[in-house]
């Protein structure tokens, strides 16, 4: 891409620059200054450093020291300012430097945009350079490796004005002329994409532009074992994938998170239309300086938001670095004010969404990087939302009894759970029965989820009660809770509605001993009425809270006394809990349920002195449970690896969830004929038109392998009643470096299991295609094709649907015509000729059946 560049050839570009050394510490350039010189990076290293409130602590967030890397792009911004400072790392570094409008005035005059192209190149490592500084600040994880899917539904595209519309939502294409984006629209496919699908692959080449329609695209990086997500896209018109046209390997992967429609142009067709117009082609190269740079600076403040907490200082520093880039009236300067104080966030997000909205291209790529950077933030307000939705659930109805008010509070306080990621084990341990005492290790809660009226949602408590107690029995439990203290309207105030048993604690105000012990009566008193009527009752028995790493305190005497003098006995059941002292997002919610006991066996005589022993040996043994469960949880938190082979990939998971879908909804299966394989299969979406009027269900799914087809056969046909069934796989396979002779062989387990399931059924195989981009393949692929052939032919008396010939040259080359852009798929023109072989093979067949 562009040429190559080294210092005589700049001197010959510019002879009026000059070679300049810098000491090491010096400031080459700082933040809001403006832009009036453009440098290459001859030799040394430069720290870039994002400024913070206090100058003399501004942070670190990359080092750069390739050759000919850049200062001075953010001069092609509208207002030409510096969004970062710049500090020789290196005892010298040296640069070549000219005036910023000298670059501009060369570049209007270089017709083949070659220095352009190059600077752009230089500027997208920069770029990935940055990205990986933040695996110092990330821990590593366990992944599977992402497998470019390449599979996805093409659907008739738009009229030309919807996708023109769609790109002015684009602070990049909103750029664009007219007409530009009008030829644009003319040479877009759009795509439809199921969940966790992977479109390209980091180090692979994307092929081409996308344009979001709607849904989600995670853009993330896997390097050494640690996962950077550089960004989510969902915002409607934003483009991703726009390194092939700089001709580098993508930095990242791009993988669906939610059902996602997409616009692709394709990298050659994008080429054709600038070698057309070359003055689209500087122009669509400067806005590309402009969109890397925004990434560049967007990789900075991802940066600071990893050193701090839901990346809030982040998005700080996003402003503070462009506010002088952005109208003195955006509203963008009050957001950071919003974002401070719990209560005025709503209106921060507010004001964000509008600016994506009706903002400014710079407006809006703040606004959805700053969204973006505060999704966790805005996941948290939700979830302190929840909170206080439990507390007016419980506290804020007028007369209604504990029973019901228990259960309204177990049924919200589940919903907000529901949302914040969680784990749950020991279901087994659960007795069958209620009237148990549950003991748990009570973890304080993080202040940040303090009410306004200064109470705490315990949330250990509410969790135990409402996702294990209600969800087992459908009676979310007694509580014991402390006596609050005077000031603590709030406190007393919620728990008297639940009809909780009160005790006195270390927390609770100062009293008498007198009211104590008149305290531990009546606790005796409610706790063995309620056993008797089967409640289950939650006692903590440390009394009092602590962080996860220092749980369990000594446990005191009062639920294993209260278990001895029960009768009949109720069961001890106990629970582990770990990390409920901490904010969401952070760590995992964990809850591990142990084999309940009864103390009559573990306690060999009803004296106290045994009691004691007993309690403090078990306290010891808890405390290993708390260890365990932390380790347990890190482990669960950090997504371990499935071995390979051992189970499918990921992105097949809802495939095959619509497949089933499809066959339930067929609204009839009489003489169903279901074709079953890999993505040309799935890709057919006019197969019912095109066979009609035979009735046909596409089973197709994509990436597959003759492999996975057996892996999936008894899931998808669970519910399936055909008369035929169509096969087509085994270029995945050949790709995936099987043999030939392997692949037949998975074909006849795959065949075997048909007629286990279905003897007498009819069969039919398509034979694999030469296509564009596995053309090196086709020797194979011949191979394979015979090797079929025979064995459906001659051994099994089937079908055998020869497409192959009609699809490739006289000198055995695949037909591009028949190809989309990526040379693997079929485009209309390629499943015209699949309709009209395999169309007139199976009526052929069904026409010699009724003759004879």
């Amino acid at each position: 891409m562009g040429e190559s560049i080294h210092i005589e050839r700049l001197k010959e570009y510019f002879s009026e620059g000059n070679t300049t050394t810098y000491l090491k510490d010096h400031i080459i350039c700082d933040i809001h200054k403006k832009v009036k010189t453009f440098r290459w990076l001859i030799e040394g290293s430069v720290d870039y450093y994002i400024a913070v409130e206090n100058p003399d602590n501004d942070l670190l967030v990359c080092t750069i020291s390739e050759p000919y890397t850049t200062l001075g792009l953010n001069g092609f911004n509208q207002r030409k300012r510096y969004t970062y400072k710049a500090v020789i790392a290196s005892p010298k570094a040296i640069f070549y430097e000219i005036p910023l409008k000298t670059l501009k005035d060369f570049i209007r005059e270089d017709t083949q945009n070659l220095l352009l192209k190059s600077i752009g190149v230089k500027l997208y490592r920069q770029l990935r350079t940055a990205l990986l500084k933040q695996t110092e600040l990330l821990n590593p994880v366990r992944f599977q490796p992402f497998v470019e899917d390449r599979e996805f539904y093409i659907t008739p595209n738009s009229e030309q004005s919807e996708i023109v519309s769609l790109m002015r939502r684009s602070p990049f294409l909103d750029f664009f002329e007219e007409k530009y984006l009008k030829a644009m629209a003319d040479i877009a496919e759009r795509r439809e994409y199921e969940p966790d699908e992977v479109l390209y692959v980091q180090d692979g080449s994307s092929n081409g532009l996308f344009i979001l329609i709607h849904g989600e695209v995670a853009i993330k990086r896997v390097e050494n074992n640690i996962e950077i997500r550089q960004r989510s896209i969902k915002n409607s018109g934003f483009i991703f994938g726009w390194s092939s046209l700089l001709e580098e390997k993508d930095i990242c992967s791009a993988i669906t998170t939610q059902k996602t429609s997409a616009y692709f142009i394709p990298q050659r067709d994008l080429i054709r239309l600038f070698v057309r117009d070359k003055a689209f082609e500087t122009l669509f190269y400067e806005k590309l300086l402009w969109l890397m740079g925004n990434q560049m600076n967007a990789a900075f403040v991802r940066y600071v938001g990893l050193l701090g907490k839901h990346n809030l200082q982040a998005v700080y520093q996003l402003i503070n670095n462009n506010k002088s880039r952005i109208k003195l009236a955006s509203p963008l300067h009050q957001v950071p004010h919003l974002l401070a104080n719990i209560n005025t966030k709503p209106f921060a997000y507010s004001a964000l969404t509008n600016i994506l909205n009706n903002g400014t291209a710079l407006e809006r790529h703040l606004a959805s990087l700053s969204l973006e950077l505060l999704s966790e933030d805005k996941k948290e307000l939700a979830f302190i939302n929840g909170l206080r939705n439990i507390y007016e659930v419980v506290a804020e109805r007028e007369n209604v009894d504990s029973e019901k008010s228990r259960k309204a509070c177990a049924e919200v306080t589940s919903k907000v759970f529901d949302k914040v990621p969680h784990v749950i084990e020991g279901w087994e341990n659960l007795p069958d029965n209620p009237g148990n005492i549950f003991i748990y290790n009570h973890l304080v809660n993080d202040t940040y989820y303090t009410l306004n009226n200064n109470f705490q949602i315990t949330l250990d408590s509410h969790f135990l009660s409402a996702m294990v107690l209600y969800r087992k029995y459908g009676e979310p439990g007694i509580r014991t809770v402390r006596i609050g203290k005077g000031q603590e309207y709030g406190h007393q105030n919620y728990y008297d509605r639940l009809g909780y048993i009160n005790v006195y604690t270390k927390e609770s105000e100062e009293t008498t001993a007198e009211e104590k012990k008149a305290s531990r009566s009546i606790f005796y008193s409610k706790a063995s009425k309620y056993l008797e009527n089967n409640y289950n009752l939650i006692i903590s028995p440390e009394g009092t809270s602590y962080r996860t790493e220092e749980s369990p305190g000594p446990f005191k005497l009062g639920s294993f006394k209260l278990a001895m003098n029960s009768f009949p006995e109720p069961y001890i059941v106990p629970v582990v809990m770990v990390n409920f002292d901490h904010r969401i997002g952070k760590s995992l919610y964990y809850c591990s349920i142990k084999k309940p006991f009864k103390l009559s066996d573990k306690v060999p005589s009803r004296k106290m002195g045994d009691l004691v022993d007993f309690v403090n040996e078990y306290q010891l043994q808890y405390k290993k449970d708390v260890k365990q469960a932390i380790d347990r949880a890190e482990n669960l938190f950090m997504a371990p690896t499935k071995s390979e082979g051992q189970e499918p990939p990921e992105i097949w998971r809802n495939e095959i969830k619509r497949l089933k879908r499809r066959i339930a909804q067929l609204s009839s299966q009489e003489n169903l004929i279901a074709f079953y394989g890999s993505s040309s299969i799935r890709l057919w979406v006019n197969m019912q038109r095109d066979l009609a009027p035979m009735n046909v269900v596409n089973l197709g799914f994509g990436g597959s392998s003759f492999a996975w087809c057996i892996h999936y056969f008894e899931e998808v046909f669970k519910d399936a009643n055909p008369y035929k069934i169509v096969l087509y796989a085994g270029e995945n396979d050949l790709s995936e470096g099987k043999t030939p002779q392997e692949v037949l062989a998975d074909c006849k387990e795959l065949v075997q299991l048909i007629y286990n399931k279905y003897p007498g059924i009819e069969l039919a195989l398509i034979s694999l295609k030469p296509s564009v981009e596995r053309e090196a393949l086709i020797p194979l692929i011949m191979e394979t094709n015979l090797l079929l052939s025979k064995y459906i032919i001659s051994e099994l008396n089937a079908q055998y649907i020869n497409v192959f010939g009609q699809m490739i040259t006289t000198e055995n080359r695949p037909i591009p015509e028949l190809y989309m852009s990526d040379g693997l798929h079929l485009n209309k023109s390629g499943y015209a000729l699949w309709s009209n072989a395999i169309k007139k093979a199976l009526l052929a067949t069904d026409n010699l059946e009724t003759e004879q």
